[in-house]
Formats: structure tokens, C-alpha cells, sequence
């Protein structure tokens, strides 16, 4: 299948998971970031707002502010995707697509430790696809070598394989409510007993 044809398909099977089946689901994926080494050892984590059935880490984040983790949310300007400090939620407001922003003013990116990643599907070697604006790979691009991204995903939104572009980028980790992947090892492996 093509971008387009996986994107369209899952985009509807994520749109149709339930409210409280959302809710279950995220606190289980929360939860299990919350014990990832990457998350724990980060002091300024990048995380997202949920939008159209995406995972939501919101508890999360809320927690993060209460353990003095310093915590970021990202903003489009123009073509590009910026993550900027909050110090409470309700400091986000409608902005790109109508998805909550912060308004201060965006951090140096190579400040932050982990940035957590949403997506519509990701394969075992960590490549994800997203909704079609480029906007997380361009992201992606710039971290530096001691930065982690992590992918967050419902167990249903992993491929096999994903079709991919130059451009397209990969995630350190993928978690989801069942699964822990870490694609350079978990590829390799996969590959060898195949």
C-alpha cells in the first residue's frame, strides 16, 4: 500500500476508537513512558496535543509539571515546527488547525532531552508516518545525536514496513499500549529470525 492509502486507513480506524477506550489506552501508554529510562532521566521533555484520536500523553504532561520536568509544546511557524516552554496547560490556545499552541516564546532545540512523537503508523525500523505536512520529520531532522525521540502509538497503528522518501525520519523508541520497540535492536532482531 501507499502513504496515502495506510495514512487514510488508519487515520479512520484511530478516529474510531472510543472515548473510554482512548482514555484506558492512553493512561496505559502514560504509564509505561513514565517508566522508559529516557523519560526519567529527561529534565526537559517535548510533548504534543492530542489531535483527530491521536494518542493523549496530557496526563502526563501535567504530571511532568508537578515533577519540576520542564515542559515544551510545539508551534508551527510557517513551515516549521517549534517547541516552546509552558508552565501550565492553560497556556495553550487554538493555533495551527485549531490544535492548542503555546504562545511563548520557542526554546533552543537542542535543550530538550525527549521529544514524544505522534504519528499514524510506525514500522519495526522506526520509520512513522504522520498526517502529510512534514512537519515532525523536519523535526526529527535536527535533533543532535544526544537527544531521544519516542513514538507514541496505538498497538494497531504498527506496519511491517512503511513506504518512505529521503525526507522521512526515524523514532529512537515506539511504545504503545503492548509493545516496547527500540528499532535498531528490535529490526535486527526480527531480521535474524526470519
Amino acid at each position: 500500500m501507499d502513504k496515502d492509502s495506510i495514512r487514510k486507513a488508519l487515520k479512520k480506524k484511530r478516529e474510531e476508537v472510543q472515548p473510554t477506550m482512548k482514555e484506558a489506552i492512553s493512561q496505559k501508554i502514560c504509564q509505561r513512558i513514565a517508566c522508559r529510562p529516557e523519560y526519567r532521566e529527561a529534565v526537559k521533555v517535548a510533548f504534543y496535543y492530542p489531535w483527530k484520536g491521536e494518542v493523549s500523553l496530557i496526563d502526563l504532561a501535567t504530571q511532568a509539571l508537578k515533577e519540576g520536568k520542564e515542559v515544551f509544546f510545539p508551534r508551527v511557524m510557517g513551515e516549521t515546527l517549534v517547541f516552546c516552554p509552558v508552565k501550565t496547560l492553560k497556556e495553550l490556545s487554538p493555533g495551527y488547525r485549531g490544535i492548542p499552541e503555546p504562545t511563548s516564546s520557542p526554546a533552543d532545540p537542542g535543550e530538550i532531552g525527549l521529544l514524544l512523537v505522534p504519528g499514524v503508523a510506525f514500522d519495526w525500523e522506526g520509520y512513522r508516518l504522520g498526517m502529510g505536512g512534514g512537519f515532525y520529520d523536519r523535526a526529527l531532522g535536527t535533533l543532535k545525536q544526544y537527544q531521544t525521540s519516542l513514538g507514541v502509538a496505538y498497538n494497531f497503528q504498527l506496519v511491517e514496513s512503511l513506504p518512505r522518501n529521503w525526507w522521512d525520519k526515524k523514532v529512537d523508541v515506539i511504545v504503545t499500549e503492548n509493545t516496547i520497540i527500540t528499532p535498531s535492536t528490535s529490526w535486527n532482531l526480527k531480521r535474524r529470525i526470519q
